[in-house]
């Protein structure tokens, strides 16, 4: 083993994107914690206090080793594709071992899941969905071309168990439909970034859609609740535009056809979910969204030590 173990263990959980990881948890709670069961009701604004911090700890604590086992476990599955394609990963280029991997990786997801589970209180079930399509997808991502489905999967069943926090074991039908949107915005990231690479024109027109799925729904939200007060109004419209920016800047310079382009965009698109949480919680939790929007800036600031992909 070369080099600097705890920067290597930090490289491979690819940590830049755990703010993404963290704002996942804060919306879904949030959302599910206030939104009544049907959609013809006034979305409530609701208050933080649902924030039991013995849950939050272990829920942020447990969602970033699930995280970090499914990255570094993708890792070790990726291991000969790696040393063609990207040979300075820590795996290659002979920083860590590949016992070392293999072991770290089930140490976390394990050890994440049953933070989860135990400290958390989230649902038994969306956590053991969560656990089995992460490791469907580091198993089948290079092998099925349906991977984006379960890349978009894993974090669905994040948001599930998430929103189960503190055995909040009824899912809303607002959270699920917020939870199908970051599936959709997750998937439009995979879809058009192997659309660009390919130069297929097809995968990029629905991916697009994918990644405008989140104004696209905050302004359906607008619409059949016209009359939410102006304060909500505003932060709704201004998230939803954050996320369509974000996306759109992504798409042109993964478009510029310059080194390094599509990486760039996609890391970009990554940091972007945390501005989809922020647009559902315009509508359920107002107080949570500057925590959220810092989770950009967090997580571009991180991708600077960190690769994001």
């Amino acid at each position: 083993m070369k080099g600097n173990f705890p920067n290597q263990v930090l490289t491979l959980a690819r940590t830049s994107n755990l703010p993404t990881v963290w704002t996942n948890c804060l919306a879904a709670w949030g959302v599910n914690a206030v939104a009544v069961t049907t959609f013809r009701g006034m979305p409530t604004w609701g208050d933080p206090g649902f924030l039991d911090p013995y849950c939050l700890f272990f829920l942020l604590l447990g969602s970033s080793l699930v995280y970090a086992g499914g990255c570094t476990l993708n890792d070790a599955f990726d291991e000969k594709f790696d040393r063609r394609h990207n040979p300075k990963r820590p795996l290659p280029s002979g920083q860590v071992s590949p016992r070392t991997v293999w072991i770290l990786g089930f140490i976390e997801l394990g050890g994440g899941a049953s933070l989860l589970i135990l400290g958390a209180k989230c649902s038994s079930l969306w956590t053991l969905l969560l656990i089995l399509t992460v490791i469907a997808y580091d198993c089948l991502h290079k092998k099925w071309a349906g991977g984006f489905v379960l890349m978009g999967a894993c974090r669905l069943f994040l948001w599930l168990a998430a929103a189960t926090t503190g055995e909040l074991d009824e899912l809303s039908p607002q959270t699920w439909l917020w939870g199908l949107t970051l599936f959709a915005y997750v998937m439009g990231i995979s879809l058009f970034a192997r659309g660009e690479s390919e130069k297929r024109e097809d995968p990029a027109r629905v991916a697009i859609l994918f990644l405008f799925s989140s104004p696209l729904v905050a302004l359906a939200g607008l619409v059949h609740w016209h009359q939410i007060d102006p304060i909500r109004q505003t932060l709704i419209n201004l998230t939803g535009l954050l996320v369509a920016w974000i996306a759109f800047r992504s798409i042109k310079e993964m478009r510029s056809g310059r080194d390094g382009a599509i990486g760039k965009g996609v890391s970009h698109l990554l940091a972007g979910i945390c501005a989809i949480d922020s647009v559902a919680l315009s509508f359920y939790q107002p107080s949570l969204v500057a925590p959220c929007l810092c989770g950009i800036s967090l997580a571009l600031l991180l991708q600077k030590k960190f690769a994001a992909t």
